[in-house]
């Protein structure tokens, strides 16, 4: 089951609303379908959409907003992000020397939070060793953007490329 297409449809079967998802979710998706399975994401979402009171214009979006919350333990309070840590810096000087551009420190903050400095040092040298410089620029803001969902895309491929073998 791939959640980017079983939402939608979801969506259009029980609430009669046919708006799509905007691709830059898919990795979003990706995680969702890793943390907690399609099935049970795709169940909760249909569950969510015949609570509703009112339909909202973009279910798939308003969905993600709370579904760590219904699925996880998003009611915990998050640690503040440390944007002083010396990594941070060290993570913007590699992105800087790899690609020509700077990341925001709170863009680093919130991966050194999820995970480790290797693994975000080989997923950034891995993505940007595959990049054409025309790609650079646009490449490194997905890669970084969404709190570093294509970052965590590239890292968790890397786990399970590892787990393989």
């Amino acid at each position: 089951m791939n959640l980017m297409k079983e939402l939608p449809r979801i969506a259009a079967r029980v609430l009669k609303n046919t708006r799509g998802v905007y691709p830059e979710l898919k990795s979003r998706l990706g995680l969702l379908a890793e943390a907690y399975g399609t099935a049970a994401v795709a169940t909760d979402f249909e569950k969510w959409c015949n609570d509703l009171v009112e339909t909202p214009r973009y279910p798939i979006s308003d969905y993600l907003k709370v579904v760590d919350a219904r699925l996880g333990n998003a009611g915990e309070i998050p640690a503040p992000l440390d944007l002083k840590n010396p990594v941070v810096g060290e993570l913007t000087s590699l992105t800087y020397e790899l690609t020509g551009t700077l990341p925001s420190a709170t863009s680093i903050a919130e991966l050194l939070a999820l995970y480790s400095n290797e693994e975000i040092r080989a997923a950034l040298t891995e993505f940007a060793e595959g990049l054409t410089e025309r790609e650079l620029k646009t490449a490194m803001r997905t890669f970084f953007a969404n709190g570093g969902t294509g970052a965590a895309a590239v890292i968790l491929a890397r786990r399970r490329r590892s787990n393989a073998s």
